[in-house]
């Protein structure tokens, strides 16, 4: 294989995958803040054509690690999807623990309780799917989540569509139509 060509399949799928056809995908984002223990959450809800229906931005306080707050961040996420009456969703999480825990509980004793947790908040929805997402493939969620820590928005909000400052990104992550 010519080194052209394996660049351009490492690009490929480096690229954000969209849902088949009748679902969502939602992007969970979280950045931790150690210093001040607090992280911004967010999630970001798209069709197959890749385009924002809504997304969510929230501040969490007293947060000492980055599992606790991808935890928080995983199950408000959910929490909100069931509130908004999604169904047939894809949840990706830039993580490897919690996506691993809910496909093979037995196999992460010491994760138990939070099992417990995700699980009660995931049979809310219908039909889901929880996916380990590259941070790369997760940039736009994880880009509003750290507005929080390093922008020190901590507005709590749910809004149609992409926010208006990061448009351009979520548009260039839109897959290309099929000929």
């Amino acid at each position: 294989m010519e080194e052209e060509e394996r660049k351009m399949m490492v690009n490929k799928e480096r690229r954000w995958m969209a849902p088949n056809r009748g679902w969502l995908k939602c992007n969970v984002g979280v950045d931790l803040d150690k210093a001040n223990q607090r992280s911004g959450g967010s999630w970001v809800l798209r069709n197959e054509y890749g385009k924002v229906i809504l997304h969510s931005r929230r501040a969490f306080s007293n947060i000492l690690t980055l599992d606790e707050a991808k935890l928080q961040g995983f199950l408000w996420a959910v929490e909100s999807l069931s509130f908004h009456h999604v169904n047939r969703v894809i949840i990706a999480i830039d993580d490897n623990t919690l996506p691993n825990v809910i496909l093979r509980p037995k196999a992460w004793p010491n994760f138990t309780s939070q099992y417990s947790d995700m699980i009660k908040r995931l049979r809310k929805l219908e039909w889901w799917r929880v996916i380990k997402e590259d941070r790369l493939t997760n940039k736009g969620a994880f880009l509003i989540a750290q507005s929080v820590t390093k922008g020190g928005y901590a507005q709590s909000y749910v809004a149609a569509g992409a926010p208006y400052w990061m448009i351009e990104t979520f548009q260039n992550e839109e897959p290309f139509p099929s000929v």
